[in-house]
């Protein structure tokens, strides 16, 4: 314990206002000092290694009201210090099981990755290698090929819409600049079409029931700042 915790709690005001503090100063300076002893051993000490170490006849003064020792005048015990002792060493445990928890299910995700065959591997499922192509095509499609694919989910899941207001949406959410990789619709942290669609319905009519009608045709870029922030 002296290791892995060289501390016990001292609280000021149970020392200030402990029976302890009626003694001579000389027996409070001992007692402290049999306490650090004490927490040092892991508090396991026999009273004769107190005696041999101490050397005082003030230690007696100490027994019982401060230290105890058992029946068989053997081993001594400091009750505030077996306490601390007890919640440290339980919190020990706790934290070594995790520990160890934490090691063995890291053990198992490594082992499984290096058992794990690759997509060439007949075993390999599927499902991993549709992922894996689906990510390989993803890469070589150019902007214009996304724009079209955007597109085509767009009037499907949307085909309740009407045409124009889905042309708008598109037009919208597809927009980039010249040196752009990516359209604004693909730098947004998550997109769902279906809500948006929503979204941009029931403002377009909010706008149109404000006599707004104008801002909805053509380009979606027309539109001013705060209108645009409210479809997004």
């Amino acid at each position: 314990m002296s290791i892995k915790l060289p501390y016990f709690k001292f609280f000021s005001g149970e020392w200030l206002n402990g029976d302890i503090t009626l003694e001579d100063y000389e027996l409070q300076g001992l007692f402290i000092s049999v306490c650090a002893y004490y927490w040092h051993r892991d508090c396991e000490v026999t009273y004769e290694q107190l005696a041999k170490k101490f050397r005082t006849n003030q230690l007696a003064d100490l027994v019982p009201e401060f230290i105890q020792v058992d029946d068989n005048d053997e081993f001594v015990s400091i009750e505030f210090l077996d306490e601390q002792f007890s919640e440290f060493s339980t919190r020990k445990k706790k934290l070594s099981e995790a520990g160890r928890k934490g090691a063995k299910r890291k053990a198992e995700k490594k082992n499984e990755a290096m058992n794990k065959p690759p997509l060439s591997d007949p075993l390999a499922t599927r499902e991993e290698k549709d992922k894996e192509k689906d990510k390989e095509e993803k890469k070589k499609l150019s902007i214009e090929d996304r724009k079209k694919s955007f597109s085509e989910k767009v009037f499907e899941i949307g085909s309740q819409h009407e045409k124009k207001m889905l042309e708008d949406f598109i037009s919208y959410w597809t927009e980039h600049g010249e040196e752009d990789r990516k359209m604004r619709f693909e730098k947004m942290t998550s997109f769902s079409i279906s809500r948006r669609l929503g979204t941009w319905k029931r403002n377009e009519q909010k706008f149109k029931a404000n006599g707004s009608q104008n801002n909805t045709n053509g380009n979606r870029a027309r539109t001013t700042t705060s209108e645009r922030q409210s479809f997004e």
